[in-house]
């Protein structure tokens, strides 16, 4: 398992939120390019960049900074966030995105992941599957579906997606620690495909705890803001994914 650090951005800062509340944010003073230049010095090649300016507004906004993280550093940025278009998929990979993260845009036509999927490949892509009380989260975790998490997957996975990041959005921000019992489940039911956790991780047990699941690999944004898992120790579980 690798551990990857997130970047949440609002109003061109770092920020944290709570439970995916906008209402309940807190920012940090380091500059997110500052922030991304020390990931990369501490030897760690992942970064999960979050626009949270774009899922309010539903279209990427943070590009610009996208394109200048790309440029400046080695890291390969998996991006999210108000992308939902094929036109702005499209935008975030020619902004230097490694990978792009997609969740309404997935869940707004049954057609949609079949399309991304002939037009981008799976390897561009990955499916975030934000879980609140067992049913998908859409447009920024505001807005709740009908679908629930087996459903999700096993259409994605039938329209050929293979990444997954999966997010249990009522840990989400609270450094209170991951449930083992919400991967460990997914990750036998699908074999097949490559999972990405987060939520609630506060320290490298918890960490240790996600790769005994079976995690391909694990997101940590607030426990490192705040100091808990320093990006030297995140580094240990560096390497890279297919």
């Amino acid at each position: 398992m690798i551990a990857i650090p997130a970047i949440d951005i609002m109003d061109a800062s770092c920020v944290r939120l709570l439970k995916g509340r906008f209402d309940q944010q807190r920012t940090y003073e380091k500059s997110p390019l500052d922030t991304a230049r020390a990931i990369e010095a501490a030897g760690i090649t992942h970064l999960h960049l979050v626009d949270l300016d774009g899922a309010r507004q539903g279209t990427p906004v943070n590009l610009p900074l996208l394109a200048t993280l790309s440029k400046e550093t080695s890291l390969r940025i998996d991006y999210g966030g108000g992308i939902r278009s094929m036109e702005s998929i499209r935008k975030v990979l020619d902004a230097g995105a490694d990978k792009v993260n997609l969740g309404t845009f997935l869940f707004a036509d049954p057609d949609n992941p079949r399309r991304c999927i002939d037009q981008f490949g799976q390897d561009a892509l990955i499916a975030a599957v934000d879980i609140r009380e067992g049913r998908v989260a859409v447009k920024g975790w505001q807005e709740a579906t009908e679908t629930d998490t087996h459903t999700a997957i096993e259409a994605l996975l039938e329209a050929g997606w293979r990444y997954f990041s999966v997010t249990d959005i009522g840990r989400d921000g609270t450094m209170l620690g991951p449930d083992p019992f919400f991967y460990f489940p997914l990750v036998t039911a699908y074999p097949e495909a490559t999972f990405i956790g987060g939520g609630g991780v506060a320290s490298m047990k918890d960490l240790e705890m996600l790769r005994s699941c079976g995690l391909h690999a694990a997101v940590t944004g607030k426990a490192v803001f705040e100091g808990k898992i320093s990006l030297e120790d995140l580094s240990e579980f560096n390497s890279t994914p297919p």
